[in-house]
């Protein structure tokens, strides 16, 4: 017997891009309008443009952005009778620059080996690939903050990439290989700036992405209960609670998250059709809030991390796995000094620590308050919030240090 909820369960699979973009439409078209542009002139240097939000927020649409571009350019080009090739990367898992190109290579459908080429060499095979097939490619790489901040690449591998054509001029003077970056915040340009100065200053379009309000909420998750929930199994009451609980604004409200929106309402239609209801009702909606719910492991805020914000998240996850409860801000430093040496690290002084707490307090990733009775004196007291699980936390940070930088040394 079919459900009585779900039209089309596919709808809310987070790699899902929707036909129609309601909310980021205006930087959707910037973005088109740029790269159509870009394949009529022809002549001119790479163009590399940035995607990227503010720190610590997740699930506002910067992925689903670049996706939903490369796809409105890949149909326009073909109505065009242009050739045009959308790559999407996610730089995390592909973290050195043999890795890139060969995805690259595999997705152009080259029929050239990687392995055993040089760079420069397997770049020209590239540009030569595209002069031949006449085509035009766009490199969307997501995560590419991770690129800045990892030790596998050189600048000049990051350069030689992004500027490619400056270093191998094409055939016919047409750059037919462009690059769209999406970054997890704001601090990309900086390390864009630190290690790539002369791609930094280059950049054609920049488009950060606020967070999305309750109103913009409410667009999103619509228009995913009209294409994937049957019509009388919701009403917009409900969708209106989900929007405003996650909502942003700059005083109060939610963190903005459209992910966390879809899937909370998506939990709701789970639970509901589990009951064999008919329609979703405000108890299904507030135990998809519920505890652990819609909880999980921010992996990509976690990953833009520096070292030392690491190391510091760590050892809070080591304390509260041994002791739980609130932390004072000296058990951290004295653990994070600790952990920092046995990672052959040496450990930030007092005032730089605060700066880290401050830091990944403002992207969520702790709570911070001032202690009251039971601590002599006042004090700095942190734990990490209660729908985040140290234990796997722990597991998550190692598993980046370890790629990072290594294992530590035995104590």
């Amino acid at each position: 017997m079919a459900g009585k909820i779900f039209a089309n369960r596919a709808v809310f699979d987070e790699t899902y891009i929707p036909s129609t973009l309601l909310v980021r439409d205006n930087e959707a078209n910037v973005l088109i309008s740029r790269y159509l542009s870009r394949l009529g002139e022809g002549l001119g240097s790479t163009d590399v443009s940035v995607v990227y939000g503010s720190i610590g927020k997740v699930g506002i649409g910067k992925t689903t952005l670049a996706k939903y571009v490369s796809r409105i350019l890949l149909k326009k080009a073909e109505d065009k009778g242009m050739n045009f090739k959308p790559v999407y990367i996610n730089v995390y898992g592909a973290p050195s620059l043999h890795q890139i190109l060969s995805r690259i290579v595999s997705e152009l459908e080259m029929n050239i080996p990687v392995r055993g080429n040089a760079t420069i060499e397997v770049l020209k095979a590239i540009s030569d690939f595209l002069y031949i097939k006449d085509a035009h490619a766009l490199i969307i790489l997501d995560e590419f903050q991770s690129l800045l901040m990892s030790t596998k690449l050189s600048d000049d591998e990051l350069y030689l990439l992004l500027r490619v054509y400056e270093e191998i001029p094409p055939k016919d003077n047409i750059n037919r290989l462009n690059f769209l970056l999406v970054s997890q915040d704001f601090r990309v340009l900086t390390y864009m700036k630190e290690r790539i100065p002369q791609v930094e200053s280059q950049i054609g379009f920049r488009v950060y992405l606020r967070p999305y309000n309750s109103e913009e909420l409410k667009t999103i998750i619509e228009q995913r209960a009209i294409e994937g929930l049957y019509e009388n199994a919701y009403d917009q009451e409900i969708l209106n609670m989900i929007a405003e609980y996650y909502g942003y604004t700059d005083t109060k409200g939610g963190d903005g998250s459209a992910r966390k929106a879809i899937l909370t309402l998506r939990m709701a239609a789970e639970i509901t059709d589990a009951e064999n209801s008919n329609k979703i009702e405000e108890k299904h909606v507030r135990n998809a809030l519920s505890a652990d719910a819609v909880s999980n492991i921010p992996l990509d805020i976690i990953r833009s991390l520096s070292l030392h914000e690491l190391l510091i998240l760590q050892s809070i996850s080591d304390l509260l796995i041994g002791k739980g409860g609130w932390l004072t801000s000296g058990e951290v430093e004295d653990e994070y000094f600790h952990l920092a040496r046995n990672y052959g690290e040496e450990p930030r002084k007092h005032t730089q620590f605060y700066e880290y707490i401050k830091n990944l307090s403002n992207m969520g990733l702790v709570e911070t308050r001032i202690s009251g009775k039971g601590i002599r004196g006042k004090t700095t007291i942190i734990r990490l919030p209660l729908d985040i699980p140290p234990e796997r936390l722990k597991e998550v940070i190692e598993s980046i240090l370890l790629d990072r930088v290594g294992s530590p040394k035995p104590n």
